[in-house]
């Protein structure tokens, strides 16, 4: 009984101590995470405050973090932005460009790139890994060399001043099938051969098997590709000439001109540009550090 009340003081030490060290290990790990995360945050968190302040309360000293009077009329005029060119408010009409085409780059590139890599994981045939070399190769050469022949080509087709050149090439991204590569290739084979000695083809076997155990990749690569998607920048703006054809990121070009004097107007274009990106990843954030729920299949 000694030797078992010794051992349970032990582990309650192990548990509760409050010796100095223990509280000094704790600052020292937990105090320079605190401090990063407010430099990371800290911007986003002053604009977001901003954005409800007047241009006389942004541009006063001391500033003030918090507001002293809040107001929204700031979000109020930007959102009832119009451009003599475009019928009806601009905003939503750019916000609505940016969602769908994002929406639609998601949807093509989950499908064919997985699909893609499916064949590059999964099925054996000559020069599988040639094609993943060239396709390792061909991701290491900058985009400005292919602009400009890029946008002669498209120009000869008639697609300026459509969607086409912004989701024709990217139907199949080649980061996304590496992705999907690894991922696929941590699947154990024998669930692909039990399914082929019941007569599943490719297809079944890629459709009810290989997709459904690969929900976290999926989300991964849906979220980074709808946060590519709408923070680009360059193609839109190549491309995309008409202001009601145009996506946020590029009208906020137009935005900013027109208010360049007003500080408060801007961070209210900046926060409808940067917060659906931000729902978009902190309702998901799990997935970047999910394991997947097929680990655990996987490793027996």
């Amino acid at each position: 009984m000694a030797v078992k009340a010794e051992s349970t003081l032990a582990t309650q030490r192990t548990i509760h101590p409050h010796t100095a060290w223990y509280y000094a290990r704790h600052i020292l790990r937990y105090v320079p995470l605190v401090l990063i995360a407010l430099i990371a945050v800290g911007p986003f968190v002053l604009s977001f405050l901003g954005s409800f302040e007047t241009n006389g309360q942004l541009t006063s000293y001391p500033p003030q973090v918090i507001p002293a009077a809040w107001t929204f009329d700031n979000w109020v005029r930007v959102w009832n932005f119009t451009l003599p060119s475009v019928n009806g408010l601009v905003l939503p009409r750019w916000f609505w460009n940016s969602t769908w085409l994002a929406l639609v780059n998601v949807a093509c590139q989950l499908v064919f790139s997985s699909m893609a890599a499916y064949a590059l994981a999964r099925i054996s045939f000559r020069g599988a890994q040639l094609v993943l070399s060239v396709m390792i190769a061909t991701m290491a050469i900058p985009s400005s060399v292919t602009m400009l022949p890029g946008y002669v080509f498209y120009a000869r087709l008639g697609w300026i001043n459509t969607y086409l050149p912004l989701i024709v090439p990217t139907l199949v991204d080649l980061a996304s099938v590496l992705m999907f590569v690894q991922y696929f290739k941590s699947i154990p084979r024998e669930l692909e051969d039990a399914a082929l000695v019941d007569g599943a083809n490719r297809w079944r076997i890629y459709w009810q098997i290989i997709l459904p155990l690969s929900g976290p990749i999926l989300l991964t690569v849906g979220i980074l590709k709808f946060q590519g998607s709408w923070n680009n920048y360059l193609t839109p703006l190549l491309f995309l000439q008409l202001p009601q054809l145009m996506t946020l990121p590029i009208g906020m070009g137009f935005f900013k001109n027109q208010y360049s004097s007003d500080y408060a107007a801007q961070l209210v274009g900046a926060m409808m540009n940067a917060i659906p990106v931000l729902i978009l990843f902190f309702s998901f954030s799990r997935v970047f550090t999910d394991t997947g729920s097929y680990a655990g299949l996987a490793g027996q």
